[in-house]
């Protein structure tokens, strides 16, 4: 389950003046599928990874092509390395663990030493690992990927013990919480697809990390993303919305009225999210 980048309660403030409960929750399946829509095209049209990252964090490996150079641009966004092993070849078993600093340096998208998210690994020529190997699949990259990892702690906490499998989660407080957020328990993520009253429906172990047990009033956190992205996952949102109500192509966000078209999706995502994009990156 991807990050989706806006949650059910702030598009339903959107689409009413009167607040998210006027709508009641008729609709809860469809809206959210609207977000979790958007906050894909978001990521597709922003071109910043050849592997799925996106704008929240992502546990997983990456496997790249080598040619035998000292560089290896990453084609994504990289926020933290667990570990990098090199194959010589695409054959070959024989393996070797480069060290951070003792052999390379991670570099930003403009060559720099960051901040994260890096762009490149550099095999610096000082330590012991001096080169990428050469051919298919040959470096493994281990690490947390994406444009940033941010939470903020709730005032909520678990109220039940978890096992591994539980998909219903009892917190101390459901109304801290609106389903379309990915939450962080320990180390493990989940996606919130619905909520009943204090208890929490959730997709366990999302985007990479492990399903894992968790004790009562264990802390819990909930992701944030840039203001810009969320911005425009509800605009778009609320554009898609509005035209399906008006049988619209999505052109004239639901206006229905002839004649005078608004600005496109992609238009949307340029303007407002152009500064984001590095396809010349990917």
């Amino acid at each position: 389950m991807s990050h989706v980048y806006a949650s059910l309660g702030d598009l339903k403030n959107m689409i009413t003046d009167s607040g998210a409960t006027s709508l009641g929750t008729t609709n809860d399946t469809l809206l959210l599928g609207v977000l979790a829509s958007v906050s894909e095209t978001i990521d597709d049209r922003m071109e910043r990874s050849g592997f799925g990252s996106g704008f929240g964090p992502r546990t997983g490996t990456n496997r790249y092509n080598g040619s035998g150079g000292s560089t290896l641009r990453l084609r994504d966004d990289l926020l933290t390395v667990t570990s990098i092993t090199i194959r010589p070849s695409t054959a070959s078993a024989t393996t070797s663990t480069p060290a951070a600093d003792t052999d390379y340096y991670l570099l930003d998208g403009e060559d720099g030493y960051g901040p994260a998210p890096y762009r490149k690994i550099l095999l610096h020529g000082q330590g012991t690992i001096t080169a990428f190997g050469s051919g298919l699949r040959v470096t493994d990259v281990a690490g947390t990927w994406g444009f940033q990892n941010v939470t903020v702690t709730s005032s909520a906490t678990t109220s039940e013990a978890l096992d591994t499998s539980e998909t219903g989660v009892d917190v101390s407080s459901g109304a801290a919480f609106s389903p379309g957020q990915t939450i962080l328990i320990d180390t493990e993520q989940m996606y919130i697809s619905s909520i009943a009253t204090n208890t929490l429906t959730v997709v366990r172990a999302a985007n990479g990390t492990t399903a894992a047990t968790h004790s009562t009033s264990a802390a819990i956190a909930v992701y944030q993303y840039p203001a810009k992205v969320r911005e425009v996952c509800l605009r778009l949102a609320l554009k898609r919305w509005k035209a399906r109500d008006a049988g619209a192509d999505g052109t004239d966000e639901g206006s229905g009225i002839p004649g005078t078209p608004r600005e496109g999706e992609d238009t949307i995502i340029r303007r407002s999210l152009g500064l984001l994009r590095l396809k010349e990156m990917v």
